[in-house]
């Protein structure tokens, strides 16, 4: 059972919230909230898995708000439903470790598989954020990667943002072309983009960036961007 935990400012959507989660029987809803305060109440004492909030509450600033919840109980995760889209407020929500966002103007009916993806420690952004958030992200590993060179440091900072698997390059071999399609990933190219760029056909990446997946035993492009990075792939030349 995960157990949740709703914040949010307006009755109207707070009942929207529940009334999507009703028909799952794998969710609990434990408390709800209208402000910062019930927040804070409400994640000390019931320690849920999960909390969902909006980061406007009653003129509390968000992203301190979050920062003071995780502490608060950390082993809860936080699942953002937000209109906001500016990447520099993406980039604060992310720092603070959050993986999962949603708009709710557009994603309200993913609610449920983004709970469930984040319960079992995945993350899960709206795709009309997704872009913003992938280049966020890795402007932000860059600069912490050259701020602190150790991997270990690399990995751990990672981590804090989804978990990933096999980090540490062990024996893993690639080719020319995969080493110039990881380069094209890191660089936010689309599948489309990549395929143009290799003068592959879009199936054709997509079966080597499947392929690569396995072979790196990530779960996604973000975490093989990641990986890349973590492993120094990007100091070389494969374009």
């Amino acid at each position: 059972m995960i157990r949740i935990v709703i914040v949010e400012e307006k009755e109207s959507e707070q009942k929207l919230v529940q009334k999507i989660l009703a028909p799952h029987s794998d969710f609990e809803v434990v408390g709800y909230g209208g402000n910062g305060f019930d927040a804070l109440s409400l994640v000390s004492e019931l320690k849920p898995n999960i909390v969902i909030m909006d980061t406007r509450l009653g003129g509390i600033n968000g992203v301190e708000l979050i920062s003071l919840l995780k502490s608060k109980s950390l082993h809860t995760a936080f699942l953002i439903l937000s209109t906001h889209t500016e990447e520099a407020y993406l980039g604060k929500i992310i720092n603070l470790g959050i993986t999962a966002y949603l708009l709710k103007e557009t994603d309200m009916n993913t609610l449920p598989q983004a709970i469930r993806t984040l319960h079992k420690g995945g993350h899960f952004f709206s795709p009309l954020v997704h872009d913003k958030v992938f280049h966020t992200l890795l402007d932000m590993i860059k600069t912490k990667a050259s701020d602190n060179p150790s991997p270990l440091a690399s990995v751990a900072w990672s981590q804090s943002l989804g978990k990933t698997h096999s980090q540490k390059m062990m024996n893993v071999k690639f080719s020319t072309i995969e080493k110039r399609l990881i380069a094209l990933v890191v660089q936010g190219y689309s599948s489309e983009e990549i395929a143009d760029h290799l003068c592959l056909s879009g199936g054709t990446i997509r079966n080597y960036l499947s392929m690569l997946l396995q072979k790196t035993g990530q779960r996604n492009r973000t975490q093989l961007a990641l990986f890349a990075i973590n492993n120094g792939l990007l100091n070389k030349s494969y374009n």
